[in-house]
């Protein structure tokens, strides 16, 4: 009993703070630190039951109210920091400061993460010490913030080889994600590869984007300048099928958008109605006309209030940029803040010589059209009378269109009649909303998506996401990887004095000499 009254309180004591630093070291061990918790408490209680005359004198001292006081004063402080958490959980926001969003997601991505139409899981085998595993996780972590229908599982190949042996592993740094049946590997930790495998294991249905050929068009297999290669390979990383077009072979069943990239030749009168016909069944067309060309799909056009004008677009503001006339500029404002295809797009595209596009002042029943891209001001659209041919234009200011000049349009129109095939998957898809209609994308210039401008500006931006738009497919557009851009600051000696002086070494010497002043003058007293 004696022994019992001198130490069960600080041995009771001790042991529960050593239950609570088990709980944390080894949690898997729950019930035995439970039960070394349970006997410490026992035994503190039992302590201060033996020496209650004791406590009660303590209580009831001076030393007793000022620690009241304090622990007062402590448990407000606790209870704010708690109500302040509780708030910051309920009503989060977050913000990066950083130049490029390095730590942010695309707008993009963050669509295609919050539209996951099922549960995705994420396996990633990467070796417990690996550098780029932490980075893979930070980049998940902003994911799964975003959607909880993502899993997230790594996995040592070593310490796994079960795992590893299960899904075929022979490198690490792989990723594996896996919805229903659909399956998708990367071996690269960004952005651009995680969304475009998201993009492909939680879609069911393949989509085909034909371009036509036989008139002159860009083509899909050329990877020189004016070839149209990096458009195609952009298309395929988000998992579109990219085939060429033979019109007189008639249009595919499977044809989700058709491209005319800058035909030379005129449409033959068969192929031309090939077109209508398309167009009037429900098809998504992406049109492109350089000026002084005619593709014989002018009447086409013309049958939804849309008509390119002969003329050629002139543009001053090129000149600042370090570009000619004659490659307009749309900036940042120049874009439609309420269509799909152009509401959160800011970037400028350049347009090398192009004509303008008009739109109907009466629509034919049951069109909308948009003006989605167009010039400052400062541009015209002057009559093009065969000089570019000649190359030797005259610049006419003040004659033809004014501007600001309409590049590029947008045109829906609702169907009545039976969708077609590809319409009607897409709608058993449960991703079209509205019923079957025609969407047609029309621009004065097809230079803009060629390999040589492709990357200029947002020119890819704007190609993919009028494409995802015809593929009633919104939220997938091009995904650039942020680019991190090193900071380097070169100090003189006399700045690397200043700076050490004032940062590393003010804040010790400081407490040093505080410290020693209240030391001495204590000892005075």
């Amino acid at each position: 009993m004696k022994f019992l009254k001198s130490a069960a309180a600080g041995l009771g004591a001790l042991l529960v703070v050593l239950a609570i630093i088990l709980n944390g070291l080894v949690p898997e061990h729950a019930t035995y630190v439970l039960a070394v918790g349970v006997f410490g408490l026992a035994l503190l209680i039992t302590g201060l039951v033996l020496n209650r005359e004791r406590v009660q004198a303590i209580l009831k001292g001076k030393r007793a109210r000022a620690a009241g006081a304090s622990a007062g004063y402590i448990l407000t402080v606790l209870a704010v920091l708690v109500l302040v958490n509780f708030l910051a959980a309920r009503h989060h926001a977050r913000f990066d400061l950083t130049e490029n969003q390095s730590f942010s997601l695309s707008e993009q991505t963050i669509k295609v993460v919050e539209g996951l139409p099922r549960e995705v899981t994420v396996t990633a085998f990467f070796r417990e010490a690996e550098p780029a595993r932490q980075k893979l996780e930070d980049l998940l972590t902003e994911y799964r913030y975003h959607s909880p229908k993502l899993t997230v599982r790594f996995i040592d190949p070593d310490t796994h080889p079960v795992d590893a042996k299960r899904y075929a592993i022979t490198e690490y740094g792989t990723i594996i994600l896996e919805s229903g049946k659909q399956e998708s590997r990367v071996n690269a930790a960004d952005e651009e590869s995680l969304t475009n495998a998201l993009i492909k294991v939680t879609k069911d249905r393949e989509r085909a984007v034909y371009f036509t050929t036989g008139h002159g068009e860009h083509d899909t297999a050329d990877s020189e300048r004016n070839g149209i290669s990096l458009l195609k390979s952009e298309l395929e990383k988000q998992h579109y099928t990219v085939k060429p077009l033979v019109l007189s072979q008639g249009i595919p069943a499977d044809a989700t958008v058709v491209g005319v990239p800058g035909a030379q030749k005129p449409f033959l009168d068969a192929e031309t109605r090939m077109m209508e016909e398309y167009l009037r069944g429900g098809g998504h067309l992406l049109y492109l006309q350089d000026p002084e060309t005619d593709s014989g799909l002018a009447g086409v056009l013309s049958a939804y209030g849309v008509t390119v004008r002969n003329d050629v677009v002139v543009d001053k503001v090129s000149r600042l940029f370090g570009g000619d006339y004659l490659m307009p500029l749309v900036p940042a404002d120049g874009y439609d803040e309420l269509h799909p295809i152009t509401k959160t797009f800011r970037f400028q595209t350049f347009f090398p010589i192009a004509s303008s596009i008009e739109i109907a002042a009466s629509l034919p029943e049951g069109v909308t059209a948009t003006k989605l891209a167009q010039t400052s001001p400062l541009a015209w659209a002057q009559p093009s009378e065969g000089e570019l041919k000649t190359g030797r234009l005259t610049l006419k200011e003040g004659t033809g269109v004014k501007g600001p000049i309409t590049l590029g349009v947008a045109v829906t129109r609702k169907i009545d009649k039976a969708p077609k095939p590809a319409a009607a998957a897409a709608a058993a898809e449960g991703d079209k909303k509205s019923g079957p209609e025609t969407r047609l994308v029309a621009f004065g210039d097809s230079d803009f998506l060629t390999n040589g401008y492709f990357n200029a500006s947002g020119n890819s931006d704007l190609a993919l996401s009028m494409i995802a738009w015809l593929a009633e497919q919104e939220e997938l557009v091009s995904i650039r990887p942020k680019t991190s851009l090193p900071r380097i600051v070169i100090l003189s000696p006399q700045q690397v004095r200043y700076y050490f002086w004032s940062i590393v070494a003010f804040a010790p010497v400081t407490v040093a000499v505080v410290g020693i002043g209240i030391w001495w003058r204590r000892k005075k007293l």
